[in-house]
C-alpha cells in the first residue's frame, strides 16, 4: 500500500491539520485530541500516517493517551513503514521521557517482527532498521541491558537481522573514538567503552558463523544447506566489513589519506596524534585480531589502511600485526594478487623506511620485511620487486 497522496486526498489534509493545531490547542478542546485518534482507524496510510510521525504533538496535552495510542500503533498497525515511522520520528522524540515504557513498546514491536508479520513482497522493511537504531541508543547510549541482550539475540541470526545488526553497527562509528577526544566526559567515555563492548559481540558471533557457514559449504552439502550456508556467509561478510568501516572512517584513516593527497591539512576527527593512536592500539587489540582473520579481501584491505593510519603510535606492533594479516589470511585468500593490496603494501613500506628505519636493526624483522616484498614480488608486481632488489641499499 502506497503512502503517497494527491491534491484530492483531503483526509490526509485534514489529519495533517489536526496535527498541526494540537500543540497549541489540544489542551482546550478535547475535540483534537479525539480526531487525531479517529484517523488510526481510517484506511488509507497516507491518512494514518500524519498523527504516527508527530504523536508526540499531544504530549502535552494528554501525555498517558499518547503512549497508549502509540502502543496502538506498535501492536496493531499493518503497514511497516507506519510502525518504522512511530520508531523512528515519534518515539525518538518522547521515548526516552519513560524508558520501561518505551522498551515495553518496542518489544511488542520486536515480537512481531520475530513472528514475521512485517514481512512484505518486494518492497524494504524498515522495522529492523528502527529496532537497530533502538538497540544502539538504548545499550549504547543508556546501557539498558534489555537492549543489549537484543543485540546478542540479533547478532545469533545475521540473516533474519541483517538490516538492524548494519543499522547498529553504523551508528557506532563517532562513539567508538569517544574516549580519544580532548573533552572527553566520564559519560562520553562509557559511551565508548560500551560501543566497543557492542562492537565486540557483533564480531565475535559474525566470525562464528561465518567459520561454521564455510565448514558447511566445504563438505558439499545439498542444495537446501548450500544455499542457507551462503546467506550466513554473506551476512556475516558484509557485517564484518561495516565493521571495519567504522574503525577506518572513524580512526581518520581515510580522512588523513585524502588531505595527503590533496595536500590539505588534516583536521578532520579520529585520532589524530601519536598518543591516542598507541592508546588505540592497545585498547582494541582484541577486535583489531578478530578483523585479521576475515575470510574478505576487502575487509583485509581497509585493516591495512587503518594500521597504517597507525604507525606511529607503535611502528614495532603496527609491522608485526600487518606481517601477520599479509603473510597468513591475506595469503591464503590471494590479497598478494590485488592491485589496491600492492599499492598499500608497498606505501607502507617505502614510509617505514623513510620514518621508522631503525625497527629493521632486529634481524628477525629484516627477514619478515623481505618475505612481505618477495610476496608480493612474486605476485607479479613491479614496484614490490623493485623494492625488494633496492632494500639492502635503503635500509643502508
Amino acid at each position: 500500500m502506497s503512502l503517497g497522496w494527491g491534491n484530492w486526498d483531503v483526509r490526509v489534509y485534514a489529519a495533517e491539520s489536526w496535527v498541526s493545531l494540537a500543540p497549541r490547542f489540544a489542551s482546550e478542546y478535547p475535540v483534537i485530541l479525539d480526531s487525531l485518534a479517529s484517523s488510526l482507524d481510517d484506511p488509507a496510510p497516507a491518512v494514518r500516517l500524519q498523527f504516527i510521525q508527530n504523536m508526540q504533538v499531544i504530549s502535552a496535552a494528554d501525555p498517558e493517551r499518547m503512549w497508549q495510542l502509540a502502543e496502538r500503533v506498535a501492536a496493531s498497525e499493518t503497514h511497516p513503514d507506519l510502525v518504522a515511522a512511530l520508531l523512528c520520528r515519534s518515539l525518538i522524540r518522547f521515548g526516552r521521557t519513560n524508558l520501561v515504557r518505551c522498551e515495553a513498546l518496542l518489544t511488542t514491536v520486536k515480537n512481531r517482527l520475530s513472528a514475521g508479520q512485517f514481512t512484505t513482497a518486494g518492497d524494504r522493511n524498515h522495522v529492523p532498521e528502527a529496532l537497530g537504531q533502538w538497540v544502539a541508543i538504548l545499550f549504547v547510549g543508556q546501557g539498558r541491558p534489555l537492549a543489549r541482550g537484543w543485540l546478542e539475540e540479533f547478532a545469533a541470526d545475521p540473516v533474519r537481522y541483517s538490516a538492524a545488526l548494519q543499522t547498529f553497527v553504523g551508528m557506532l562509528r563517532g562513539h567508538l573514538f569517544d574516549r580519544y577526544r580532548s573533552n572527553a566526559t566520564e559519560e562520553s567515555r562509557n559511551i565508548c567503552d560500551r560501543s566497543q563492548e557492542s562492537l565486540r559481540i557483533v564480531l565475535k558471533q559474525m566470525s562464528q558463523t561465518a567459520a561454521e557457514a564455510r565448514s558447511v559449504l566445504v563438505s558439499g552439502p545439498e542444495e537446501v544447506a548450500r544455499d542457507a550456508a551462503i546467506k550466513r556467509y554473506r551476512a556475516a561478510g558484509m557485517l564484518v566489513e561495516a565493521a571495519v568501516n567504522q574503525l577506518y572512517f572513524g580512526s581518520g584513516a581515510y580522512a588523513a589519506r585524502q588531505a595527503q593527497q590533496n595536500s590539505q591539512d588534516d583536521d578532520t576527527p579520529g585520532l589524530l596524534d601519536v598518543t591516542t593512536k598507541a592508546q588505540f592500539l592497545n585498547d582494541y587489540a582484541d577486535t583489531l585480531a578478530v578483523l585479521a582473520a576475515s575470510q574478505e579481501p576487502g575487509t583485509l584491505h581497509h585493516l591495512i589502511e587503518l594500521y597504517e593510519h597507525l604507525i606511529p603510535g607503535n611502528p614495532a606492533t603496527v609491522f608485526e600485526s600487518v606481517y601477520q594479516v599479509l603473510l597468513g589470511r591475506g595469503r591464503e585468500e590471494g590479497y598478494h594478487f590485488e592491485s589496491l593490496g600492492n599499492t598499500a603494501v608497498v606505501r607502507i613500506v617505502q614510509r617505514y623506511v623513510a620514518d621508522h628505519r631503525a625497527i629493521f636493526e632486529d634481524e628477525g624483522r629484516r627477514a619478515r620485511l623481505v618475505e612481505i616484498l618477495r610476496l608480493f614480488s612474486e605476485g607479479g608486481w613491479a614496484e614490490a620487486l623493485k623494492l625488494l632488489y633496492e632494500l639492502p641499499e635503503l635500509l643502508r
